[in-house]
């Protein structure tokens, strides 16, 4: 160190000499000064120069911070880029919109009421004769038309496709001279009741579905929701392809299992928590290949014990219990975004006793009351649970009354349009609740036909934006849930998920992994050699030989298959439900096995586990003593 005392001390200056002295050591000590200084610079600079720690850390800690700040802001933008993608598609396919409504509104404004009156009816009518049906569309302004298996035309044992859309073309184009008088505001609905499984009017060669159930027994097993928004949007575009615009489907029906005599596997399966993902990938199918869908049937056919199409049910459970569980499903759909809501013919005394929730005030008030601004249709008029207590003419104006906008097959359209016009002139129906319809009506229609046009931000035609490419479920956008329940998400990898375009590739994918290990050993060779076969239809044993031979199965000895097609038990070495599985809980074998579907890739799926393959599945609905999501593989 440097030290002044020291040279001061050695020199001993005089009186006269101190002052220069003085100068002098104080500009040594300058030097000194500044030459340390600049010693401490170089070194720090040096220092720098081979990487200070302590200058690195400190560096290298605000890159890093705001490197992350940039890749959060990345994420930020691109999240808010995917949830208004999201946004966007749900908007197009929920349902009308606002601007859907207020051109409805316009329109209903310049309908006579013998126009409205039809506006709120989609009619029935007999065979293929569809002259007659074009012109009770016509004189009755019908909003449209319902077709049933008898409306369809075939040839050899199959649909005869061209017949069929010659027959819906000319219904469609019933009224739209725009120089006539009675010129429509808006096409004719043409709809049809196409489900899948037991409930297909429209059947081959159009492409086979395994039932609703089986998508159940996937989502239990694997929690997969993609491949139920696969099945409905293939099985619109077929639809869509012949002219039709609307299908009633799907059920959003919570099954009590072996006690309900009516649904079973039409619905998804006994866990509401199940059946509303379910339900609200099936209708946003639906439209995103162009159809109306419709969730049904409030306030729940799958826990009554009898069955409307011959009786009214009653539905004893206390609302609490129907908000938790069979409503429960309706609500997260209609959340979302509902086109259009049935309501069934059931008594709910907790909501007015001894009146159908078609007939009440109090269901439509409850369905509104979970947001729903669409449609609401009723289940057909002519089931004996309306017709045999409530009247024909009589009990459509009644629906209306309560809350209904759209009366699906009354007992006579002439009859059902004349007693509503009669209504609101007697003042029995408000003009405003028709107009109310009507409009609700109307809207659905716009929103359809500018969905199947490709009008709108999803539909038929319209590519998924980049944002949305690796997105294989539909549904509101919650945090990063795009591929809840999914995978793979990447666009990449989906382009090589087993729904590329290909409706065949998505039946098989839903057959193969629904079909459910009951009872038994899993990966077990049941049959090595031959098979015989027991029960089931004609076809179903038909199908199943096909299959058998195909993998190299002699037919006719070996091991006892039995195929159950009801809810009545049987017995065999292998008994296989084809449909709903409750009566496996009482049938005799070693091996029981559920398959949800009769299609011929439901069959194949069979004869794979018959010979040893696993049975991905697990139980949509209890089966005897095994619980909702059971399965022995």
């Amino acid at each position: 160190m440097w030290s002044l005392d020291v040279c001061c001390g050695c020199c001993q200056p005089g009186p006269a000499d101190r002052t220069l002295v003085g100068m002098v050591s104080l500009s040594r000590v300058l030097t000194v000064a500044a030459l340390t200084g600049a010693f401490l610079l170089t070194s720090c600079a040096e220092n720098d120069d081979v990487g200070s720690p302590g200058s690195v850390d400190a560096d290298s800690d605000g890159a890093e911070e705001n490197a992350e700040e940039a890749a959060e802001q990345e994420r930020a933008e691109e999240e808010e880029r995917f949830s208004e993608a999201v946004g966007a598609q749900e908007a197009a396919l929920a349902g009308p919109g606002e601007q859907h409504r207020s051109e409805a509104a316009e329109l209903v404004a310049e309908m006579t009421l013998d126009e409205r009156a039809g506006q709120v009816i989609i009619g029935e009518y007999s065979g293929t004769d569809v002259d007659s049906a074009a012109e009770l569309v016509e004189r009755h302004h019908l909003a449209g038309v319902i077709l049933m298996g008898h409306n369809i035309p075939s040839s050899s044992g199959a649909v005869a496709t061209d017949a069929l859309a010659a027959q819906i073309d000319t219904i469609a184009s019933s009224g739209s001279d725009p120089e006539a008088a009675s010129a429509r505001a808006v096409p004719p609905i043409i709809s049809v009741d196409q489900e899948g499984g037991l409930v297909t009017r429209v059947g081959a060669p159009l492409n086979e579905w395994p039932t609703p159930m089986g998508s159940g027994a996937v989502h239990q097993s694997s929690g997969e929701l993609w491949s139920v928004g696969g099945v409905h949007r293939h099985m619109a575009a077929d639809l869509a392809d012949l002219g039709f615009t609307v299908t009633f489907a799907p059920n959003a029906d919570v099954t009590i299992g072996a006690d309900d005599p009516t649904m079973g596997s039409r619905t998804f399966g006994a866990d509401p928590d199940s059946v509303g993902p379910l339900a609200l990938q099936a209708v946003r199918g639906l439209a995103d290949a162009g159809l109306a869908g419709s969730i049904k049937h409030f306030p729940g056919h799958g826990s009554v014990t009898d069955d409307s199409h011959h009786t009214l049910p009653v539905q004893q459970r206390e609302l609490s219990e129907l908000r938790e569980r069979d409503w429960k499903p309706f609500a997260e759909v209609i959340e979302a975004g509902a086109p259009m809501v049935m309501m069934g013919h059931i008594e709910v005394p907790e909501l007015e006793a001894g009146v159908p929730s078609s007939l009440s005030s109090a269901g439509y008030a409850e369905i509104r009351e979970m947001g729903h601004e669409g449609v609401i249709v009723t289940d057909a008029m002519n089931m004996a649970a309306i017709a045999d207590g409530f009247g024909g003419d009589q009990a459509v104006v009644e629906a209306l009354a309560a809350g209904a906008d759209l009366i699906l097959m009354p007992h006579s359209s002439p009859g059902a349009h004349a007693a509503i016009m009669a209504a609101v002139e007697s003042g029995e129906l408000q003009e405003d609740r028709l107009v109310e319809a009507a409009e609700r009506v109307v809207a659905l229609v716009l929103w359809q036909q500018e969905l199947a046009a490709g009008e709108l931000d999803a539909g038929p035609g319209v590519s998924a934006p980049e944002e949305l490419q690796g997105r294989v479920i539909y549904g509101p956008a919650d945090g990063d849930s795009r591929n809840e329940g999914d995978e793979p998400p990447s666009a990449e990898e989906a382009s090589e998920h087993p729904d590329a375009g290909d409706p065949s590739a998505v039946a098989e994918h839903v057959a193969v992994q629904s079909i459910t290990l009951v009872e038994g050993d899993c990966e077990t060779e049941l049959v090595t050699e031959a098979l015989q076969i027991h029960g089931g239809t004609q076809q179903d044993r038909d199908r199943l030989a096909m299959a058998a031979r195909e993998a190299g199965l002699e037919v006719g000895w070996g091991p006892v298959v039995t195929l159950l097609g009801g809810t009545a038990p049987s017995s065999g070495d292998v008994v296989v439900s084809l449909d709903r599985p409750e009566a496996l809980a009482d049938s005799t074998a070693e091996t029981k096995l559920a398959l949800y579907g009769r299609t011929q890739a439901s069959f194949t799926a069979l004869v794979g586990v018959l010979t040893g393959t696993e049975a991905p599945g697990a139980l949509p609905v209890e089966v005897g003593e095994h619980p909702v999501g059971h399965t022995r593989c």
